[in-house]
């Protein structure tokens, strides 16, 4: 891979970066339902942990898509053949919690810890 090339430009295979991130994106919009769910009132429980959670991390479907389309794209990408079980998890966790800024609340502070705590986990591979 040339490293001159902006991010958005390197190649995964005949594609651009940015054409597989524009397509992941436009299928995150396709499957979107267009009416959301919403916990019914006054439940308890589990009920309510959901409904705290859809107010931080936003409504869970949008979440499975953002992330998963996120992992499809890192799994595309030969180097995900050489990583480490440690680098796997890790990255996997980090985008799950870009997931949450993205269909949540951005400037929730435990998303930003979080994506630090799981790169430092990977980081201590590092020699």
């Amino acid at each position: 891979m040339d490293s001159q090339m902006a991010p958005t430009q390197r190649r995964n295979g005949d594609r651009p970066l940015q054409e597989i991130l524009d397509a992941a994106e436009a299928a995150i919009e396709a499957e979107r339902p267009l009416a959301k769910a919403q916990a019914p009132a006054g439940a308890g429980g589990v009920e309510n942990l959901i409904a705290q959670r859809q107010n931080t991390h936003g409504e869970f479907g949008d979440n499975a898509r953002v992330s998963q389309a996120i992992k499809r794209i890192m799994r595309a990408e030969p180097g995900w053949e050489v990583l480490t079980d440690t680098e796997r998890e890790s990255m996997d966790m980090i985008a799950l919690k870009f997931s949450r800024i993205l269909s949540g609340k951005s400037l929730e502070r435990q998303h930003w810890e979080d994506v630090t705590g799981y790169a430092k986990l990977a980081e201590r591979l590092c020699k």
